[in-house]
């Protein structure tokens, strides 16, 4: 989950857009927002491979051990995603980038300290998505390797949160800058310096 906290509010400059929500809300809104792409990669692999083969490879991840397994390490590797993506994209040091978990509603989180692009914080946010989703999605379904189709399912649907966090910045432009929220899911947004003072 790619909420962005830290301690101590940040200085949000005048005209600044508060696009956040609650840790609550994210997860409840997050839901239906999971299952889109999640049915499309259900309905995609039964329908090239036939529902009994579906059955069969979620079936292998019937493990208690081996799907807590894949969870934990899908989870640390997302957040590590959202944290290597922030500082590339938006050429930070890896030092502005801290992770931790929200325990109220057990949900780890990334952040950057430093102010992002719309751009950048789009990017970054996709990037689990991609990585974890997307990808091993195509290679379940069209690339033989139909063992991925499990956490391929179960990464896309944690991506949820952050499909909702980019909706949220739909309309905002990729040069306006973001700041991390201090306490709610989701990001500050202003105009550039430049901008708000009419400057091209």
């Amino acid at each position: 989950m790619s909420d962005m906290m830290h301690n101590g509010a940040p200085e949000t400059p005048p005209g600044a857009r508060d696009l956040s929500l609650s840790m609550r809300q994210v997860n409840l809104m997050a839901i239906p927002v999971a299952l889109i792409p999640v049915l499309l990669i259900v309905l995609l692999y039964a329908g090239v491979h036939g529902w009994g083969a579906f059955r069969a490879t979620v079936g292998i991840f019937r493990q208690p051990g081996l799907s807590f397994a894949i969870l934990a390490g899908g989870i640390i590797l997302h957040e590590l995603l959202h944290g290597a993506a922030w500082a590339y994209y938006g050429q930070k040091s890896l030092a502005a980038i801290t992770f931790g978990v929200h325990w109220a509603t057990l949900t780890p989180y990334a952040h950057c300290r430093e102010a992002l692009t719309v751009e950048a914080y789009r990017i970054g946010a996709l990037v689990p998505a991609i990585a974890l989703g997307l990808i091993p999605s195509l290679l379940a379904v069209f690339g033989g390797m139909p063992w991925l189709l499990f956490p391929a399912i179960l990464f896309s649907a944690a991506a949820g949160g952050d499909l909702l966090i980019i909706w949220l910045l739909r309309k905002e432009c990729g040069t306006a800058m973001v700041l991390d929220h201090p306490d709610r899911a989701g990001c500050i947004v202003y105009d550039p310096p430049s901008t708000q003072d009419g400057l091209v």
